[in-house]
């Protein structure tokens, strides 16, 4: 099962999987950009990269080549510290043939159209532009035997969701 922090109003108004995440303010609005431009990227992409798991803010799937959009807040990305762990990040990331993107707060407030998005754009040229298989690539899970998209993944965890959300309501 997955379990995605959300609002009941995402909820009510998503669309797809990836409407319902509420990570950050810096987020949603690169996400509301990235969907009108109807660039197709993944929330918070879980990656398992050598010895740890990782979550990228945004996993955009390109014909030669993945890229990951981040989202660094101004307080919590300027600590020394979690600027020695983005660099680790970014290169266990570029081993494992990743592209990454950052863009600070003030990039995102004041510059998307005119910075970031561009950069983006750019960047997904540079691999081949977005993949034609769709937005993620079909993920084989071994374990079940199955074959997986996404979006079938969205219908399965809304059902779950909604089973467990009656049961609360009418007290189990």
């Amino acid at each position: 099962m997955l379990f995605i922090p959300t609002t009941w109003q995402k909820f009510e108004r998503a669309s797809q999987l990836n409407d319902l995440f509420d990570e950050s303010p810096l987020e949603d609005t690169l996400w509301h950009s990235l969907k009108s431009l109807e660039i197709l990227a993944e929330r918070q992409w879980q990656l398992h990269a050598e010895t740890r798991e990782l979550f990228l803010d945004f996993a955009v799937f390109c014909n030669r080549g993945y890229l990951d959009i981040e989202t660094d807040g101004d307080t919590w990305h300027l600590q020394k510290e979690r600027v020695r762990r983005d660099n680790a990040r970014n290169n266990a990331l570029a081993r494992m043939g990743w592209q990454v993107l950052r863009f600070n707060g003030q990039q995102i407030r004041e510059e998307i159209a005119e910075y970031c998005i561009p950069e983006i754009q750019k960047t997904i040229n540079t691999l081949g532009g977005l993949s034609e298989d769709g937005l993620v690539p079909r993920v084989f899970y071994p374990q079940a035997g199955l074959l997986v998209s996404l979006p079938a993944l969205f219908l399965i965890c809304l059902i779950q969701f909604l089973s467990i959300w009656i049961e609360i309501c009418n007290g189990f």
